[in-house]
């Protein structure tokens, strides 16, 4: 049977938000972060979510001397459900709106059990492999929850290409440098882990105009392979790695920049997997996936939006901006169902 996506509203009432970030462990999803108004971040609250129940609670620091990171843009929030664990790291905020530098903070973990954060100090593993300060990047725990892998943004000047691992396994979090990324260097990519694979895959992202083509990093073998614009498949055999949905299709005028809009997608898309295959080349290709009959509604075109991965078969939206240059406050969740 072909697959479909089916869109679902959620009821939380929610900021209107953009350039923030989203991770779900269990049943509930986790705001950090963002901006209303262009390079302004909003608090520096966490916004909990229930997604079975509807509930909304705001976490605020209860006092100015709690460990708390500060209120930032374009940071990227990971999740490690196992330790019921959250990582934060980097982004742009302070009184410089520019990205917070080794000697402010280094890395973020709050506990979701407890509700607190904890201020990490990491660690270099050869000397030069500590990551640069950035924004607009992409932090991703690995299949096995063991390592967070750091990819790609923007730093003081310009965009990166680099690829950085962050050991969990030590007693003190311990980075490494990896393969550089096929160029160019990026913002705004899409970085996640295929499962029951070494794989991390990447797709798209923003070098001053918008990008396509797929790459998988092979975390075992520690080399990158490019699998270039595949064409759409068929579903029949073939399974499910991941599911990727709306996003920037054309920048804002030059001139604008961060205070502009562009214009973006409202489609949504499946990764396919299929058995056969012997290598990245010939194993994966996308599937559009038009919506269910069982969607009363859809999301508007949009982008710079949050998302995460809930469970092995849904993913939650939230927020963005549209081509109005509005930020969005709606929440969806993406489930990919077979329909006749």
């Amino acid at each position: 049977m072909p697959l479909f996506a089916k869109w679902t509203p959620l009821p939380h009432q929610l900021p209107n938000l953009s350039s923030h970030s989203l991770a779900v462990i269990a049943d509930k999803a986790y705001l950090f972060g963002g901006e209303l108004k262009p390079r302004t971040p909003v608090g520096p609250e966490v916004r909990v979510l229930g997604l079975k129940d509807g509930s909304v609670r705001t976490l605020s620091p209860p006092s100015t001397t709690t460990l708390w990171p500060a209120a930032r843009v374009g940071s990227s929030l990971a999740s490690i459900p196992s330790t019921n664990s959250l990582y934060v790291w980097g982004g742009r905020g302070g009184k410089a709106m520019k990205a917070f530098d080794g000697d402010e903070e280094d890395l973020w973990k709050f506990d979701a059990s407890k509700e607190e954060w904890d201020a990490i100090k990491t660690e270099k593993s050869v000397e030069g492999e500590e990551p640069e300060r950035r924004s607009y990047h992409v932090l991703v725990a690995g299949a096995d929850e063991k390592s967070l892998y750091l990819h790609a943004g923007c730093p003081a000047s310009g965009r990166l290409a680099a690829l950085h691992s962050l050991s969990l396994t030590t007693s003190t979090p311990t980075w490494s440098t990896l393969p550089t990324a096929p160029s160019p260097p990026r913002g705004g990519t899409v970085l996640t882990p295929v499962p029951d694979t070494p794989l991390l895959a990447r797709f798209g992202g923003f070098a001053g105009y918008e990008l396509g083509g797929l790459d998988f990093f092979d975390t075992e073998k520690g080399e990158w392979v490019d699998v270039g614009d595949e064409s759409e498949a068929k579903f029949e055999g073939k399974k499910v790695v991941a599911v990727m949905c709306l996003g920037e299709r054309e920048g804002a005028p030059a001139e604008l920049g961060h205070d502009g809009a562009g214009f973006f997608h409202s489609d949504a898309w499946a990764l396919l997997a299929s058995p056969s295959g012997t290598s990245p080349k010939d194993t994966y290709s996308w599937l559009a996936l038009p919506p269910s009959s069982s969607s009363s509604s859809t999301p508007q075109a949009r982008g710079w939006f949050a998302s995460a991965k809930w469970g092995d078969e849904k993913v939650v939206v939230h927020g963005g901006l549209n081509e109005k240059n509005e930020r969005l406050s709606d929440a969806w969740v993406l489930e990919v169902v077979e329909e006749n």
